[in-house]
């Protein structure tokens, strides 16, 4: 199981994804949670390191987890610990940094480009679209 952290921003129709160099699909901001680190901690470095956004601990909030195929790693289950930021941000202002080469808002129907543990979310948490 690899267990991650990522940050969730979605609208009814919409949520807000990154793609890494050489990957065709999108999925959330954030990461691996590394040895010693705090699903808070890993969540900080991770959307520093991929959008250039700061955040300290008492601006994210715990969503959810969701547990779906990795990607892109193959026979693999990942874990999805969902976290979303407590005030608003400029989304359309952010850039991607480090691995990201993209970040966008991408229709929950789009099911093509969205990782499968996206996706899990996505039915997880479906609302009338």
């Amino acid at each position: 199981m690899i267990r991650c952290v990522c940050l969730v921003a979605e609208t009814k129709e919409r949520i807000l994804l990154v793609q890494a160099h050489n990957r065709a699909k999108y999925y959330f901001p954030g990461g691996k949670i590394d040895p010693g680190e705090t699903q808070i901690e890993a969540l900080i470095r991770e959307i520093l390191e991929e959008l250039n956004l700061e955040l300290s601990p008492s601006e994210v909030e715990y969503i959810g987890t969701v547990i779906g195929p990795a990607y892109p790693q193959k026979n693999a289950q990942t874990e999805l610990n969902c976290y979303r930021v407590l005030h608003e941000i400029d989304w359309d202002e952010l850039r991607p940094a480090g691995e990201i080469t993209d970040l966008c808002w991408i229709s929950k129907r789009d099911t093509q480009h969205i990782a499968p543990a996206v996706l899990k979310w996505i039915e997880n948490n479906k609302t009338d679209i």
